[in-house]
């Protein structure tokens, strides 16, 4: 009986509607990632696009998915506790002064990259042209955030779902054609047509309603600290990624290819079972479903090393293996991912531990999480510099990159959940 109403559960109905929504956003990434592979395989120009791109994905780790969550999501919950009737006048003008900013700041250092890169003039010209596009993502991808973040606030997950859902459909129903006729500019406009239908056909209708309580928000919402912390996991993997590309070769196109796979586990499970984590902490104590986020997390992480051990070179192979992407490409990847899924059990373990902090009112814990995120961010520089100064293979100090970040955030993520449990009476 106790299993059955544990089946009829509101938590088991939000994690089911994530979790296939995730599952099927994952097929669709099994359309995109194989044409990225069949029409651009290791090539230098595409390790270029990469590189270019990483430099876009860390600056979207500050405004997009968990860190704005983390941020956002237990201030709105207790609104909507409170509210039943809201306004998002607010969001809305706080959205564009930001989306203006985040522009401008981004396109500076994109083409302090492209400078910096070794490549003729037309190479150049089109990754300017790239970098744009890529900031507008930013931009919108930072604006949509916010709206899923009240999704969620709501405890509207299966509306969320079919949102992020629309996202990733749109981007494999255009990649194929639009990458065939424009290349690399093809990766880009894809990704921007599912962010801007989201935007359309969510957001505009949402902020249509303009009675009510009006939600009040500004950047010291955004508290930075959380907002390293929130994303600690993107800002890791993008981090050793960034040292996977520095020598300008194609080691960075193993590494992507291996971490989509990687990350499709910790966004699919662990992802949906922190966010229902963090929306039920935020409303009150529940050790119970935290003991059970915690166990998953650990069972997914040694199923995971296991399958890749025994079958990662035929799942590489099946998924991958296609026009430009050859054999010498599949075994590289899949040296890569083996090596790489152990540091995401660590990863996996301290995302689930970090969650329970993030409930904690800013103000009361504000000098903590300026501590741990200095600490954390410090390790991130620390490893990076010595990344320039090594003599190793661009593979191995990636490798080095990501364990070493990876253990001191685990380190982090129980003394945050230590906190948490003396501070929550």
């Amino acid at each position: 009986m106790k299993f059955r109403k544990a089946l009829k559960s509101d938590s088991v109905k939000d994690f089911l509607s994530l979790f296939f929504s995730n599952i099927l956003q994952k097929i669709f990434g099994l359309v995109r990632e194989p044409v990225v592979a069949f029409f651009f395989g290791s090539s230098l120009l595409y390790a270029n696009y990469l590189l270019l791109r990483t430099i876009a994905d860390f600056f979207s780790q500050f405004t997009v998915g968990n860190a704005l969550k983390a941020n956002l999501l237990p201030k709105f919950t207790k609104v909507f506790e409170k509210y039943h009737d809201v306004s998002f006048k607010k969001i809305k003008i706080f959205s564009k002064k930001t989306m203006i900013l985040l522009f401008i700041l981004s396109q500076i250092i994109q083409f302090i990259i492209i400078w910096y890169l070794d490549c003729d003039y037309t190479t150049k010209l089109k990754l300017v042209i790239v970098s744009i596009l890529l900031s507008i993502s930013i931009c919108f991808n930072f604006l949509n955030t916010i709206y899923l973040t009240i999704m969620q606030a709501e405890a509207k997950f299966y509306s969320y779902s079919l949102a992020t859902t629309l996202n990733s459909f749109l981007v494999a129903v255009f990649i194929y054609p639009l990458t065939f006729f424009f290349k690399v500019f093809g990766l880009v406009v894809s990704r921007l047509i599912g962010i801007l239908s989201l935007t359309i056909v969510y957001v505009i209708p949402m902020n249509k309603k303009k009675d009510g309580y009006e939600i009040p928000i500004s950047r010291e919402d955004l508290n930075f600290p959380t907002l390293i912390l929130g994303n600690f996991a993107n800002i890791i993997i993008i981090s050793s990624r960034l040292v996977s590309g520095l020598d300008g070769g194609v080691s960075i196109t193993y590494y992507t290819y291996s971490v989509f796979i990687l990350n499709a586990v910790l966004t699919a499970i662990i992802g949906n079972i922190s966010t229902l984590l963090l929306r039920k902490v935020s409303i009150r104590k529940n050790s119970m479903f935290m003991l059970y986020s915690l166990l998953i997390s650990v069972f997914v992480g040694i199923g995971l090393i296991f399958c890749l051990e025994f079958y990662g070179y035929e799942l590489i192979k099946m998924i991958y293996m296609r026009g430009k992407f050859n054999l010498e490409d599949v075994q590289k990847t899949t040296q890569y991912i083996q090596h790489l899924s152990y540091a995401f059990v660590l990863i996996f373990i301290s995302t689930t531990l970090f969650q329970p902090f993030f409930s904690l009112p800013i103000e009361s814990s504000r000098k903590v999480r300026r501590n741990i995120s200095f600490i954390f961010i410090f390790s991130i520089l620390f490893g990076f510099i010595c990344s320039l100064f090594t003599h190793y293979s661009v593979i191995t100090e990636s490798l080095i990159m990501i364990y070493s970040t990876t253990l001191v955030s685990l380190i982090l993520s129980v003394f945050s959940y230590n906190y948490y449990l003396k501070n929550n009476k």
